[in-house]
């Protein structure tokens, strides 16, 4: 049964449309868990042409979205499981492509960038809920998605892990296939919950937000139409529930090395010679950059200038 609203109610929505209908710019900023609702209701806006990307600039911000889902290790955690409720299961249902969950989220970008809406994916350094691979939207691509991630100045420094994470996300921001390379990192700038919380520092920093208005009034390369045919969003789906091979980042790195699309670059060889000096001088303090560089030892013993 439809319960027909009150007057006033219906007066009210009625305002909020107006706004909406006369806005000249339009900025969807979200975080977290609310990344995937915030997707599907401007979708389902431009669907009702409340919002018309045709005569409007319209931006979204993503802070910590859980697009792929959280650490898949968080589902058999106690305190996850204290506060378990069945909106938080469905989160885990994201790391599955197959899920409807999953499925029904996706669509959402899908529509989204067709339409034109510029969309930034700012991850965080130690997040100890998000990771990374899942804060910037790994799995697609399309020209008017721009990745970030924001690093609080405790955590900053100009070091091997740093900058190649910055490389890895240049990447991809420049269409060029970094084999996964971040699905591999994002458990090397973790963070924990018992100790270093990076999940709400990335809505706290206004440069965060500089970067969406850049992102939206002054770039120009980016957009849903090139030479009169229309870009759609390319989605490779990966499992990030199974166990990830180790093994597979001296092989990426590797294959980086030769990649002829950044040899070819000057300003990305510059950036990889670069990482290949600041490796030999990195000493990593936590277990998980031990490990990386320890896997990373052999490759570096291959390379040559």
């Amino acid at each position: 049964m439809i319960f027909p609203l009150p007057k006033a109610q219906m007066l009210k929505q009625s305002k909020r449309m107006q706004i909406f209908q006369e806005a000249d710019t339009e900025f969807v900023v979200t975080h977290s868990q609310r990344t995937p609702v915030s997707a599907m209701l401007l979708e389902r806006l431009l669907e009702l042409e409340i919002i018309d990307t045709s005569r409007q600039r319209v931006a979204m911000l993503a802070m910590a979205g859980i697009s792929h889902g959280p650490f898949p290790y968080l589902k058999d955690n106690l305190v996850i499981r204290y506060i378990d409720s069945e909106a938080a299961c469905e989160l885990f249902e994201l790391m599955d492509p197959s899920s409807y969950q999953s499925q029904r989220y996706m669509a959402a970008p899908s529509t989204i960038l067709h339409k034109g809406v510029r969309l930034i994916c700012a991850g965080s350094w130690v997040n100890e809920v998000v990771p990374l691979y899942s804060a910037i939207l790994q799995g697609v691509s399309h020209p008017n998605v721009y990745r970030a991630v924001y690093i609080d100045a405790p955590h900053y420094a100009d070091d091997f892990l740093t900058n190649h994470i910055a490389f890895a996300l240049r990447l991809r921001n420049m269409d060029i296939y970094n084999h996964d390379l971040l699905i591999h990192l994002s458990k090397v700038v973790a963070g924990s919950l018992w100790g270093h919380w990076g999940h709400s520092t990335v809505y706290g920093e206004p440069a965060v937000y500089k970067v969406l208005v850049k992102w939206l009034l002054y770039s120009t390369s980016c957009t849903s139409v090139v030479s009169g045919m229309q870009i759609h969003m390319s989605y490779r789906p990966f499992n990030v529930g199974e166990k990830l091979n180790p093994v597979f980042i001296p092989w990426i790195m590797r294959t980086l090395w030769d990649e002829p699309e950044i040899r070819q670059n000057d300003g990305l060889r510059i950036e990889l010679r670069r990482l290949v000096a600041l490796f030999d001088k990195w000493m990593p303090e936590t277990k998980a950059g031990k490990e990386l560089k320890y896997r990373l030892e052999p490759v570096r013993a291959a390379l040559q200038f």
